[in-house]
């Protein structure tokens, strides 16, 4: 096949696996996509590998990142080549032909994800293949190692498909017993246990999509979610409120909202988590904190893993020369603990908006014994369903691996209330503002993917990937003319 021809169908490859993605949530086609892109990967030319990986990944990102068109035009264009090529660089090291292409296929596919989950700037997680699983038969996998495992049998899906295509049926058939295997391990693996029952509830305030915090009324906002509040009348231990739902100019332990949320939680007999735009000068915190009823604050969590070119600016005063920054008037500055906060009922995990992205942050909550995980987040800066579908789906993969219940509150949507099977309990639409409700458990204990975290799937998959690239290459020095 000639290069231009075969990047095009690397390309197009791409395109059709972006919509396994959400919204879309075609997950079959992932498989297909991603079958025939592990077919062109037979060009002999190591430039022209590297090339066909590249343009799949464009293909992909050029859909993915779509949503940051909202954000960013430029950061868009940017961040498509470049995310593509960290995806591509680790295809660099399987073999053109045989049954070790194929299973170095799914650890290539871990590998890069590993990376991009970490850098640029601490990582952008959102639009990763695991997403667009969710809805999978085998996305139980995630509770034995997280959604890297489930990325890695998505990707000997792919090389089961590859096999077939090519008439290599033993390949095949070995190929979808061990996922078969994994997926009956996972039905074994350990969950956790449930402590006791608590009657919890979400906020959403509802509003129009499209907006952004430096240019809306958070005033509102806060009134907002006391208004859809004062409409549910049902008893509820705890309640949920969304991201940036209160606003603190200086230290929010004086601020007039927090006098607000006692008195709510007091009056109403429930423990509130609220979320705290907390600011201070040219900077600003992104807190969340436990409002029990006659007690007050109790705890605060200050969100760690920033959004760049949403809540910071890389590199602000290079760039302010060059660009309109005014959209982010004021950096938020990092905190440096766990995602878990005290709280009548014991521990609960916090993580806000974009955390929920990131597998880690949850797990060091459940290894602080978080007994149940919240996710304040806003979304509201999107124009589409893109990023709410993300954001929903990261949560429910997140309720699967550590067995925890998650309550997800959204300024606009999508908010909700999962079970620890990933199953969604309560769903908010968009816009709306609405109050959801339901008993939920409190779980304590610790599934196979909370005890190995990330850092052993991914040290394995780089050194089956490295260990096959040198083999290959030897065999290849070795016997030249074998095919």
């Amino acid at each position: 096949m000639k290069p231009r021809y075969r990047f095009a169908a690397a390309a197009t490859c791409g395109v059709m696996t972006a919509f396994s993605l959400p919204p879309w949530g075609l997950w079959p086609i992932a498989i297909i996509g991603l079958g025939i892109f592990l077919k062109l990967l037979d060009a002999s030319s190591w430039k022209n590998r590297l090339a066909t990986a590249w343009f799949f990944w464009v293909g992909f990102y050029l859909i993915g990142l779509v949503w940051m068109i909202d954000l960013t035009l430029p950061g868009w264009i940017l961040a498509t080549p470049i995310e593509a090529l960290i995806m591509a660089l680790p295809f660099l090291l399987l073999p053109t032909f045989g049954i070790l292409k194929r299973v170095g296929f799914p650890a290539a596919l871990i590998v890069g994800e590993s990376v991009r989950w970490v850098i640029p700037f601490g990582g952008v997680p959102m639009s990763n293949l695991a997403l667009g699983q969710i809805d999978a038969p085998w996305v139980s996998v995630v509770r034995v190692s997280g959604p890297l495992l489930l990325i890695g049998i998505l990707g000997l899906a792919a090389s089961t498909f590859e096999a077939v295509l090519v008439r290599r049926f033993v390949s095949a058939s070995m190929f979808l017993v061990t996922i078969v295997a994994t997926m009956i391990v996972a039905s074994l693996a350990p969950t956790s246990i449930v402590d006791s029952l608590v009657q919890a509830g979400v906020v959403q305030a509802g509003g129009d999509l499209g907006t952004r915090a430096v240019s809306s009324d958070q005033a509102n906002v806060f009134d907002r979610h006391v208004s859809a509040l004062d409409k549910h009348k049902m008893p509820m231990d705890l309640v949920v409120w969304s991201e940036s739902s209160a606003l603190s100019n200086g230290p929010l332990e004086n601020s007039v909202h927090l006098s607000q949320l006692s008195t709510i939680s007091t009056a109403r007999d429930t423990t509130i988590i609220a979320n705290f735009s907390e600011r201070d000068g040219n900077y600003f915190k992104n807190v969340s904190v436990v409002v029990a009823p006659k007690a007050g604050l109790l705890d605060r969590y200050e969100k760690t893993h920033l959004v760049p070119f949403g809540e910071y600016i890389p590199f602000r005063k290079v760039l302010e020369r060059f660009t309109d920054l005014s959209m982010v008037p004021r950096d938020a500055l990092p905190g440096n603990k766990p995602g878990v906060m005290d709280s009548p009922f014991g521990p609960i995990g916090n993580a806000i908006s974009f955390e929920i992205y990131f597998p880690e942050q949850t797990r060091r909550s459940i290894n602080n014994g978080a007994r149940i995980i919240t996710n304040p987040t806003l979304a509201s800066s999107y124009t589409s369903s893109a990023v709410p579908s993300q954001s929903l789906a990261s949560a429910r993969l997140r309720a699967i691996e550590t067995s925890r219940w998650v309550l997800q509150a959204s300024t606009t949507g999508f908010s909700a209330i999962i079970d620890p099977d990933g199953k969604v309990i309560e769903k908010t639409g968009l816009k709306n503002q609405q109050v959801l409700s339901s008993m939920v458990e409190l779980r304590s204990g610790r599934t196979w993917a909370v005890s190995l975290g990330k850092t052993k799937i991914t040290w394995f998959s780089m050194l089956l990937l490295v260990f096959i690239g040198c083999f290959f290459r030897l065999q290849s020095l070795t016997s030249p003319a074998r095919r």
